[in-house]
């Protein structure tokens, strides 16, 4: 694009929005969307950079708690791709902020389609583009096609972009479906088959997923005429046992003044859940008049899996954190608790030694929480340079310092919102980021670095360390206000040299590798042997990397001693010697230090009382008064 074409267009964007602003009915959704882009976000129209796309790792943060969703959308995305993709089309899927998390293009257009942003990763709100149609979508939550010199980048003005948006049966917004081209006719009429293409490719992927959801429900689909009810209902609605209407679909909600978890079937349709399963009995559908006099048909689904009361009966799905437990008891405690818990917004602190398993426990605990379709991101404090962790943790606004990308970054804090935060190692954040995070979490919003105004942010924070937070603040390297901020529930990971499930434990990460590898093999006794008597002071970060190296080994698939990796036999054999005798003075010193009190001691370790009765046991520590009774005896 030229120069002059570039100072051209923003200088007409300026001039119209300034114009609006002195005359009110000049004000139409464009030019408000374009005054949001100058006054709230700071753009520049004549701004010559391409849209920002994310690394991979940073996109796959954002993918990884959407999969299920993005799965149930492959067939409808690819079917609209098959209709419009010889137009020269591309389709964007972008999440609830305007990244794009799945994308169907032409692959030799690649390069050309990269660098105008409409690819996966791209980033297109409007706090980053200024008007576009997904960003624009996102503001108002309405079906949009945004035209060529609509845009509000000069860059972006050869483009043309139709957007409709996805919602959850809460009414939040889960996605934004697109299709956009780099060049259309210079009319916009062109574009509008397209745009009700797209709505129409949004609204099932809606119901699809409305479906989805509320497949532990009865699912009560209704439409005004008998033939369109297996092909598209006018409404749907979930109901729970006691006949409450637990989720409804827009139309539904529309029609009959829904709220969700407020209103019972009886109040919509004047007869109850088992009246409805009784005169439905071996029929397709039947006739319901509504409270407001309509007719409709009606057609009902089963639940999937269990309601409570047992109408239907199937197997209840372990959740994240009880697969995380295994069998081991402690561990089946704590995750318990923690389940509980996870559903109160409390944040938590985890300790355990390094390669314990925090962040997969963090992982699970927000699998099984509340916001487990939203984003979980994570952020190593010790494996990231001190002078970069701001800029990692916040972000920054571009020019914001010398080296800066030219777009910007968005930080950990802002792509974690709405979902969770782990910070691993919070130990080793410095002391002036402390007092950042700790505004973040009371004020619920970040500064990036070089920004002028705050960004509001929803982030549950989880946090790990292996060093000991209470002893940190009281030699001043931990902010106590923090601490106490961060510390809303405590968990003590137990090491897995520790656990009861050891066997079972190896012959897990052993199927994780076999998976990974490709490669099939079996562990022999004596391979078996040397692994669950080992110590594995690096925890299951070197369990996995031993099982690897050992299945690159096997032939004839079985592991032998051999296969393993050097030493770690030799280790093992000796292990009852070099590291119990480690383990024993260890576990003295913490014993001392609480005057032998075993229920003190087990509670500084995490651990239950019972465990480290065992741990004395394998270790032969004796407490002062057992050896003393044995001398009087």
């Amino acid at each position: 694009m030229l120069k002059g074409e570039i100072f051209s267009h923003a200088e007409a964007v300026h001039r119209l929005v300034r114009k609006a602003e002195t005359d009110p009915g000049q004000i139409s959704r464009l030019v408000s969307s374009w005054q949001r882009s100058l006054d709230s976000y700071g753009l520049d129209p004549a701004r010559p950079t391409q849209p920002r796309i994310l690394t991979y790792s940073e996109l796959r943060a954002l993918q990884d708690p959407m999969e299920r969703f993005l799965t149930l959308t492959k067939g409808a995305l690819q079917k609209l791709y098959e209709r419009i993709g010889q137009a020269g089309y591309v389709i964007l899927l972008t999440d609830s902020r305007g990244v794009t998390v799945d994308y169907l293009g032409n692959d030799r257009d690649e390069e050309e389609l990269k660098r105008a942003g409409l690819y996966l990763g791209a980033c297109w709100s409007e706090s980053e583009e200024g008007t576009n149609g997904p960003g624009t979508c996102i503001e108002d939550g309405q079906p949009v096609t945004i035209h060529k010199t609509e845009h509000f980048r000069a860059p972006n003005t050869t483009l043309t972009c139709s957007a409709a948006p996805i919602f959850a049966p809460d009414g939040k917004m889960l996605a934004v479906l697109d299709a956009s081209a780099l060049f259309s006719p210079d009319d916009k009429s062109s574009q509008a088959l397209v745009l009700n293409l797209v709505k129409d490719t949004a609204r099932l992927i809606e119901q699809a997923h409305f479906i989805d959801v509320s497949r532990d429900r009865w699912l009560l689909r209704l439409a005004r005429h008998p033939q369109y009810l297996e092909l598209e209902a006018d409404g749907m609605l979930a109901i729970e046992e006691n006949g409450l209407i637990s989720l409804a679909t827009r139309e539904a909600r529309d029609q009959f003044q829904l709220r969700p978890q407020k209103t019972n079937l009886v109040d919509v349709f004047g007869v109850s859940l088992e009246e409805l399963l009784r005169r439905q009995s071996g029929r397709s559908a039947i006739q319901l008049r509504g409270a407001n006099g309509d007719l409709w048909y009606v057609q009902f689904r089963q639940p999937n899996s269990p309601p409570r009361s047992g109408i239907v009966h199937t197997k209840r799905q372990s959740t994240h954190l009880e697969k995380f437990a295994g069998k081991d008891s402690q561990l089946k405690k704590v995750c318990e608790r923690a389940r509980r818990l996870i559903h109160v917004e409390l944040p938590f602190v985890l300790h355990g030694e390094t390669g314990c398993g925090k962040e997969r426990f963090a992982h699970a605990l927000h699998l099984d929480g509340p916001r487990a379709n939203k984003p979980f991101v994570t952020l190593n404090c010790a494996a990231i340079p001190e002078s970069l962790i701001e800029s990692e943790l916040f972000g920054y606004r571009e020019g914001a310092f010398t080296g800066a990308k030219s777009k910007g970054m968005q930080g950990k804090v802002i792509l974690a919102n709405e979902g969770t935060l782990f910070l691993d190692e919070i130990g080793d954040m410095p002391l002036n980021l402390q007092s950042r995070l700790l505004r973040v979490l009371s004020e619920r919003e970040v500064l990036p670095l070089g920004a002028d105004r705050p960004v509001k942010v929803d982030v549950r924070i989880i946090c790990a360390s292996h060093r000991d937070l209470n002893a940190m603040v009281h030699s001043g390297q931990f902010r106590e206000d923090l601490f106490y901020r961060l510390s809303g529930v405590v968990i003590h990971l137990p090491a897995i040299r520790d656990r009861e499930d050891l066997s079972e434990l190896v012959e897990e990460v052993l199927a994780e590798e076999i998976r990974a590898t490709g490669i099939d093999s079996v562990l022999s006794p004596d391979a078996k042997k040397v692994l669950t008597t080992y110590a594995w002071p690096g925890n299951l970060r070197e369990m996995h990397h031993a099982l690897r190296y050992a299945l690159s080994l096997s032939e004839g698939g079985m592991i032998i001693p051999d296969h393993l990796p050097e030493g770690l036999h030799r280790t093992s054999e000796r292990s009852e010697r070099t590291d119990a005798t480690d383990q024993r003075t260890r576990l003295e010193a913490i014993l001392q230090r609480h005057d032998w009190c075993i229920e003190s001691t087990a509670k500084e370790l995490g651990v239950a009382r019972s465990t480290l009765y065992r741990q004395m046991d394998r270790l032969r520590i004796v407490p002062p008064w057992r050896s003393a009774s044995r001398r009087d005896g």
